[in-house]
């Protein structure tokens, strides 16, 4: 049977058995770069984080013998991406909805993920050289970008309409040429100092959004057609009805659905032909009205309309609030709006 380390025990092996660290700051446009060689691995690691909610790492690491590690991703609310250059990496990730038990990321392919409050088991192999980029992207970075659904990819819509998005795993599917492009530019840079951190930046905005149109293009970007009958269009109304009278402790999509009677794909679709948005898009702007009104008529304070429109999270109600009237709420409350 393999035996799995927990990270407290791998800290310790690495420490027991260190033949080399260097590590640097700030240093070749990097906030941080880290070579370790030890009795597991020799690592070399470099990282850079262009603002708050945006940050690029590289990996480049051979393992001398066998490493299975329980790793976790408490607190860890960000989207992320990875493109392999080398090597493959196995992953054990049982009982998480939405998520293979087992699953490999293997050279030549990227992945987008998102996997919060998880644990997970890493498997590494004696002779492996594993060469990868890492994109990691805060939620609300990623929704300073999103000013609708028609061009974001069904697999992150979630992310706009929940505060609450399911967790996923997603091979997006092989590095194309123009990928390889950006990520050898990345690799290879021909600046330093600030311009080296600019041009990374553009190089990581350019990798994503090429990932993020290879992502639409394997889901296809054509909707279902439904045909609605005079009845679907019925409980679609009512399905709204529903909606607005819970929406501070709304029901699920199926349960929505459940409730009126219908399939929860024609209700997902019916609701975007008939009222133009998508069913949490709509119980969104429904809140945020309801919040907008608190704060400008009744001068409620911000936490309270927080709990009151059944946000569970203050700075992500604060970053929707500004998309939508663009002002804070606090602004709001003092008039301003």
């Amino acid at each position: 049977m393999t035996n799995i380390l927990t990270q407290e025990q791998i800290n310790q092996i690495e420490q027991e058995t260190l033949e080399k660290i260097k590590v640097s700051y700030n240093t070749k446009g990097f906030d941080e770069i880290r070579t370790v060689r030890n009795s597991l691995y020799d690592s070399n690691y470099q990282l850079v984080e262009f603002h708050p909610g945006l940050s690029l790492e590289i990996f480049d690491d051979y393992f001398y013998q066998q490493v299975s590690s329980q790793v976790d991703h408490y607190g860890s609310y960000i989207l992320t991406a990875k493109f392999y250059l080398a090597g493959n990496h196995h992953v054990i990730c049982p009982g998480i909805t939405g998520v293979k038990e087992n699953y490999q990321e293997t050279v030549g392919n990227n992945y987008l993920f998102y996997l919060p409050d998880i644990e997970e088991i890493e498997q590494y192999f004696a002779g492996d050289r594993i060469n990868l980029i890492r994109i990691c992207i805060d939620l609300d970075f990623l929704k300073s970008f999103i000013d609708g659904l028609e061009h974001l990819p069904k697999q992150l819509q979630p992310f706009l309409e929940s505060d609450s998005p399911p967790r996923f795993h997603r091979p997006v599917g092989k590095i194309t040429l123009a990928m390889q492009t950006a990520l050898q530019q990345i690799l290879n840079v021909p600046y330093q100092g600030m311009i080296q951190k600019m041009y990374l930046e553009g190089k990581v905005l350019e990798l994503l959004a090429l990932q993020l149109a290879q992502l639409i293009e394997v889901e296809g970007n054509k909707q279902p057609l439904i045909n609605l009958k005079a009845g679907d269009v019925e409980r679609i109304y009512q399905a709204r009805e529903i909606l607005t009278k819970n929406y501070d402790h709304p029901p699920s999509l199926i349960d929505l659905a459940k409730k009126v009677g219908i399939n929860d794909n024609k209700l997902k679709y019916g609701f975007r032909e008939i009222f133009g948005t998508t069913v949490f898009g709509y119980l969104r702007d429904y809140r945020l009205e309801i919040a907008r009104k608190l704060l400008q008529e009744q001068k409620q304070n911000v936490r309270t309309v927080v709990n009151t429109v059944g946000y569970a999270n203050q700075s992500h109600f604060a970053a929707a609030f500004k998309r939508k009237f663009g002002i804070t709420p606090q602004d709001c409350r003092l008039g301003r709006c």
